[in-house]
């Protein structure tokens, strides 16, 4: 079963793309970003804590985020085998402590699939995201100062994991069928997943 875990700066499409994964190995679909936003809807001691750090569009400590996913990644590993990991680690020390915590549980992850996207395609997604999704935290501000985070603490991660060899990079700055058609070749080379009968993998231009 598949352990994946999906690293991009906000709006390059992890979410969209995780869930795609989800459906083709059957893994769960686990987002730091969903599971936080949940918290702070529960208006729980831990979600309120959350909210602050969300609210200026800064990284959630280290401690908070992990008492709510490391949970949340045992039972998802637990119910299907596997698992899509969307948006976490986003720092060194949240990767290491992961690698650590990974082994511990005998839960380490199979690959890395980094997403990217021109800085104002990500701006215009995320822009057009919170209208449609009524998030009123993703303000232009915010957005800005994310990805000023995203560059300074996620985007080391990168190298951190193209030297341990597991690093697949995709732009998404083009059709959503040409990034699966890679994303299904990666994972059929390692095998992680079977071609689905009946499923085509024509790009939109018919190539």
């Amino acid at each position: 079963m598949v352990r994946v875990i999906m690293l991009s700066p906000p709006g390059a499409g992890k979410g969209t793309h995780g869930r795609w994964l989800t459906r083709q190995t059957g893994a769960a679909h686990i987002s730091s970003g969903d599971l936080l936003r949940a918290e702070v809807a529960r208006g729980s001691g831990l979600g309120r804590q959350v909210a602050e750090y969300t609210a200026r569009g800064d990284l959630v400590p280290d401690d908070l985020i992990f008492s709510i996913l490391i949970p949340a990644v045992v039972a998802a590993a637990r119910e299907t085998g596997g698992f899509v990991l969307d948006g976490f680690p986003r720092t060194m020390p949240q990767a290491l402590r992961a690698a650590q915590v990974g082994v511990e549980l005998g839960l380490t992850s199979d690959g890395v699939i980094y997403l990217t996207a021109p800085e104002e395609e990500l701006v215009a997604r995320i822009l057009d995201r919170a209208q449609r999704d009524g998030r009123p935290d993703d303000t232009l501000s915010v957005v800005r100062h994310r990805l000023a985070v995203y560059a300074k603490e996620t985007a080391p991660l990168v190298d951190y994991y193209r030297s341990r060899g597991i690093l697949l990079e995709l732009s998404t700055d083009r059709p959503e069928a040409a990034v699966r058609a890679d994303l299904r070749d990666w994972l059929q080379a390692r095998g992680l997943v079977r071609p689905l009968a009946g499923e085509s993998q024509t790009l939109p231009d018919g190539t």
